[in-house]
This record gives C-alpha cells, sequence and structure tokens, in this order.
C-alpha cells in the first residue's frame, strides 16, 4: 500500500542521469509485473526530454499571475532607457474572475440508482461522497485546482487512504504541485486516460527521507547525488531551497499501468524503496491510479496549456505600453539649432529641472519643447485596445455587474451572463466537469471497498439542522436474524454531477417581485428576502417564538388588577350618582312645600 502521503513539499529534485537507455536495459516485468528501476527512472527522463516546453511555459505562466511579468533582459533595457516599469496584471484578475464564476454555479455530487432495489440507497451514496468531501476541504481544493488548471494548464488531487476511528480506513485527498508532476509525454487527452504512467518527483531532505523509509536508511544516508539540474523541471521555488540544502534527495514516486493494472514504486536514484498494486479500484474493480488530473487545454503538439497563453500577449503591450506613455509624459525633448547652446548635455539637465536655466547664444532663437502628444494619445489608444482584449476574454467582467441601482441586473439576468462567460471558457468547463465527476466516482468506488464497519455520515439539510445515516449497522429482523443496515458495498448507483443554477441571484429575483404584493404572506417574503440564513432563522423565531408562561401569568395578573380597579371605580361613581339623585329629590320635595 502507497505511503498515505509525502509529510515535506520541498520541490523535485535532478539528478545527473543519462537520456539514453543503457544497454542492459530491461523493457519487461518481472513475474509479478514490476518494472526494473531501469524502465522506471528512463519513463521519467522521456517525460523531462520531451515536455521541456510545457514545464517552461508553466513556469512563465506562474510568473505571469503572480505579477512577474519582465524577463532579467526586459528590465535592464527600461533601466537603461530610464522608463518606468509598470505592470497592470489583468491577467491574474481575469483568471481569478474566471475561477470565482465557475464556482458560483452549483456542481454538487448526485447519485442516480442502476436498478430498483438500490433507489431507496442513492441518497445515501450521494451523503457518502459529500461526506468524504467535506471532510477533505473540498471547498478549497475545488477552486485551488481550478485555478491552477487555468494558470499552468495542469491540475488534479492525490488519493489517499488514511487511518480513521472506525476500524477502516478513512479517504484523504490534496492537490497536486504541478511542477511536481510528471506524466506520459505521449498521452494527448485531457483526462490523461491515455497516460502509461504519472507521478510526482520531489527534493527531499535526508532526514525527511529516513522517516519516511527508516529500513533503507543506511542506503539513504550514503547516497551520492550531484548538484547537477539537467534532470529537473527548474521550479522557481526549487532554487531557494537547494542552494542553501546540502543534504538532499531526488524521491520519485511513480505510478504505471502494465498488464490491465496500475502498479506504484518509491526510489531515490537506483534504490528501489518500495513497491506494490494500487489498493484504489474503479468501477470495473481494477486497480487505478491515484492521481486523478486534468488540463484545461491540449494544443497540436500535445502541450497543455492554461488560459495564461491567450492572456499573454495582450497583458504584454498593456504593460509596455503603459510604460511607454508615462515615460513620454514625464520627458519632453528639446528643439533647437545646433550651436545655441553651448553644453547639450547642461541644457537637457537645466529643462528637466523646475528650477532650471538654460543659457541660449546670441542671435539663436529660445529651444522649443518638442511636441509628442500625438505619439502618447496612440500609446493610449493601443493600451486601451489591450486592455479590452483581455476584458473581453470569457466575457468574465464584474464591473458589468455591479451598479448603483440594485435592481439593475435581476436575478435571471445575472445567471445569463455568467452562463454566457462559462459558454465562452468552453472546452475548459467540459475538461473540469469531467474531471470533477470522476473525482466523484472515485471516492465512491474506494468507500464502497474499504468503509467496512459501522460509521454515521452527517447530513445537514437547507435549513442548517443536522441529521446522522447509519451505514454498515448490524440490527436484528423480524425472525431475530442479524442484518446489516445501509450496506454501502451492496449499493448500485451512478455518481454524477448535480447542476443547477445561482440559487442566490434566482431567489434576489422572486424577492423582488414579490415584496411589493401585499396579497404574499410576510413568511414567504422572508424566506425570499436576499439576507443569510441565520437571520431568517432568527426574524422567524422572534415572530414565531412561544409567550413565556411567567410573562403570560404576569399579564393575567396586570389585567386582574385593572379590571379590579375598573371596578371599582364603577362602583364609587355609581355610588356618587345614586347620592346626587338623593339630594336631587331632596330639594325638589323642599321646592315643592
Amino acid at each position: 500500500m502507497p505511503r498515505p502521503q509525502f509529510q515535506s513539499r520541498d520541490g523535485t529534485l535532478g539528478l545527473h542521469w543519462s537520456t539514453e537507455a543503457p544497454d542492459d536495459f530491461d523493457f519487461s516485468g518481472d513475474d509479478e509485473g514490476y518494472f526494473p528501476i531501469s524502465r522506471l527512472r528512463q519513463q521519467y527522463v522521456d517525460y523531462l526530454a520531451a515536455k521541456s516546453v510545457e514545464y517552461e511555459e508553466q513556469k512563465v505562466s506562474r510568473h505571469y499571475y503572480h505579477a512577474s511579468q519582465y524577463t532579467p533582459e526586459q528590465v535592464e533595457t527600461l533601466k537603461k532607457r530610464r522608463q518606468p516599469i509598470i505592470v497592470f496584471n489583468r491577467t491574474g484578475r481575469k483568471i481569478d474572475g474566471i475561477v470565482g464564476l465557475i464556482q458560483r454555479l452549483r456542481q454538487d455530487p448526485k447519485a442516480y440508482p442502476t436498478t430498483p432495489k438500490s433507489a431507496e440507497g442513492a441518497e445515501i451514496a450521494t451523503q457518502c461522497v459529500r461526506s468524504v468531501l467535506q471532510s477533505n476541504r473540498w471547498k478549497f481544493l475545488d477552486p485551488w485546482c481550478a485555478g491552477q488548471a487555468s494558470i499552468e494548464g495542469i491540475a488534479g488531487i492525490e488519493l489517499k487512504l488514511v487511518q480513521g476511528d472506525h476500524g477502516d480506513p478513512d479517504i484523504g485527498m490534496d492537490f497536486v504541485f504541478g511542477d511536481d508532476f510528471f506524466y506520459d509525454p505521449r498521452s494527448a487527452k485531457p483526462d490523461f486516460s491515455d497516460a502509461r504512467y504519472m507521478g510526482i518527483a520531489k527534493w527531499l531532505d535526508v532526514e525527511a527521507a529516513v522517516e519516511l523509509f527508516p529500513e533503507h536508511e543506511e542506503a539513504l544516508r550514503t547516497l551520492m547525488v550531484e548538484t547537477g539540474f539537467d534532470l529537473t523541471t527548474h521550479s522557481d521555488r526549487e532554487y531557494k531551497w537547494i542552494y542553501v540544502n546540502e543534504k538532499r534527495l531526488r524521491l520519485v514516486e511513480h505510478w504505471y499501468r502494465h498488464q490491465g493494472k496500475w502498479y506504484w514504486a518509491f526510489y531515490c536514484s537506483m534504490i528501489l524503496l518500495e513497491q506494490g498494486v494500487s489498493p484504489f479500484l474503479d468501477e470495473r474493480r481494477q486497480p487505478m491510479s491515484r492521481f486523478i488530473m486534468f488540463s484545461a487545454a491540449v494544443d497540436h503538439d500535445g502541450d497543455r496549456y492554461g488560459h495564461t497563453r491567450n492572456l499573454k500577449g495582450p497583458q504584454d503591450e498593456l504593460n509596455q505600453r503603459r510604460s511607454k506613455a508615462l515615460h513620454m509624459s514625464n520627458v519632453t525633448g528639446l528643439y533647437m539649432f545646433k550651436g545655441a547652446v553651448d553644453d547639450v548635455e547642461t541644457a537637457r539637465r537645466e529643462r528637466a529641472r523646475p528650477d532650471g536655466v538654460v543659457e541660449v547664444n546670441m542671435g539663436f532663437p529660445k529651444p522649443e519643447d518638442m511636441e509628442n502628444q500625438s505619439d502618447l494619445g496612440v500609446q493610449l489608444n493601443l493600451m486601451q485596445d489591450a486592455r479590452q482584449e483581455i476584458e473581453s476574454f470569457a466575457n468574465v467582467n464584474p464591473a458589468a455587474l455591479q451598479a448603483d441601482d440594485a435592481s439593475a441586473h435581476s436575478g435571471v439576468a445575472i445567471n445569463l451572463i455568467q452562463k454566457a462567460g462559462i459558454a465562452e471558457l468552453g472546452s475548459y468547463f467540459r475538461n473540469y466537469s469531467d474531471w470533477k465527476v470522476r473525482v466523484y466516482k472515485a471516492v465512491w468506488n474506494i468507500a464502497k471497498r474499504t468503509w467496512q464497519a459501522e460509521r454515521f455520515i452527517r447530513v445537514t439539510d437547507d435549513q442548517g439542522l443536522a441529521q446522522f445515516i447509519q451505514i454498515n449497522g448490524m440490527e436484528l429482523d423480524q425472525y431475530g436474524n442479524p442484518v446489516i443496515v445501509n450496506a454501502i458495498g451492496d449499493l448500485g448507483v451512478e455518481i454524477d454531477i448535480d447542476d443547477g443554477p445561482d440559487v442566490s441571484n434566482l431567489m434576489q429575483d422572486a424577492y423582488d417581485v414579490l415584496k411589493q404584493d401585499p396579497t404574499v404572506p410576510w413568511q414567504i417574503k422572508v424566506f425570499f428576502m436576499p439576507i443569510p440564513d441565520s437571520y431568517k432563522k432568527q426574524v422567524m423565531a422572534m415572530i414565531n417564538k412561544p409567550p413565556d408562561p411567567m410573562q403570560q401569568q404576569q399579564q393575567q395578573l396586570t389585567l386582574r388588577e385593572l379590571a379590579a380597579d375598573v371596578e371599582d371605580k364603577e362602583a364609587s361613581a355609581m355610588e356618587r350618582r345614586g347620592r346626587t339623585m338623593t339630594h336631587i329629590a331632596h330639594a325638589a320635595k323642599f321646592a315643592a312645600e
């Protein structure tokens, strides 16, 4: 079984290996199907030799995303011209916008039954997959991989079996650094389904390697590693580490397909550390690679690339024309006759100073500023064209969705704008969606096989209420015989993506329609209000809160006291009214006498 995970991500390492196969090169496997170490090393060499253009482009793409968009030669040239080095990083903003737009679309895993008996178990399978994703921070891994594919062209995850607390292994996953990953250079499909091998290669401290493989400590400590870089992808982050660390080794995790199975091997130089057959099985119960990768696009040469390739040209023009325009606006030349001044350089320096003085010889007109406003206007117009080219890419323009009036864009309109941006991404979104389906299927296939013990899956509904589903539980049937409840190994389901629109936009649109209608109950209006669910729950709880018994009792006592006071006042008024009537009667009798 492969080790759960390299604990250190220190980059790749390079050795002075020959790119030519030795005379004793063995192309066949042994009796158990394992390749010799010489063949595995040669496969990695083949990748480095055939894909040098690809991984160099990946390195440049990472630079452009992180606003490092000038080469050292360009920087030196601009400094000699005294021209400012300006970077308007529209590439990074554009890629972040693309990733954000994609993530606004709901693409959760959904299980569909393949047999009538599995109809009830489809929801259990769905919740099992979602539970694994949630425990592995899928909300972080998913957009991270989408962004890396947009930048470098290759992204994906690596699966792991980690020790669980249920008596059986749990499923783990993590993203793969693009400069660590290597693959069969003959592969041209975006899902790497035609790759015969793939893996990761890392620079590693000797101490870290010994911790991973203590049984090979003596061989690892005595291994001679040369300091050349002929067999490395020249990752930028490698240079800062390898030059200050002399005790380093190149550890390679190599997965390869042979005789219908996937095998794995760890090796360092000519030392085979461990090897085995893949413990991960697909839906046909065949061993599969633990790397689930995809490419944003594949060109005519079979090289994989991201969106940066299409953004690099206009990004360069934007930076250079902006730098040129700023330089032209800050510097003004002088037009004068030859001999008008004694020293041209002195006149140049004085002209650049705000309090400068330029002495002109007798008989010559004063120097005049050279007008370059027309050239400056040309530079600014071309710069705007380059900016517009980047902004129109994939039609992802967040500014178009912002307005002073909140009702300027309805929820449906915003959703249509987002769908238009997705449509222009074309093959990228197709490859990305297919990758997510493959991840979901792999998680389910591994869970079916490895989850043998009883466990509970935590499920949270739309209202945030937590529930628990028991799987692989043991109960007694009506005859007293033990039976397994929700045995996931027996469920026949098909995992797919549950696509959906941006619910928040649609609810906003519904609220705009309902809020002015007096016939709609207030409870429905609260449900569609564009506020967080937690606030909605507080509002509903405050309105529907049951009365406090003590408060009710106090209110009743107060009402009784008020009623008694009213009765006393009415009795007093009746008494006063009676006395008044008596006095009136006596007065009338007295007047009659």
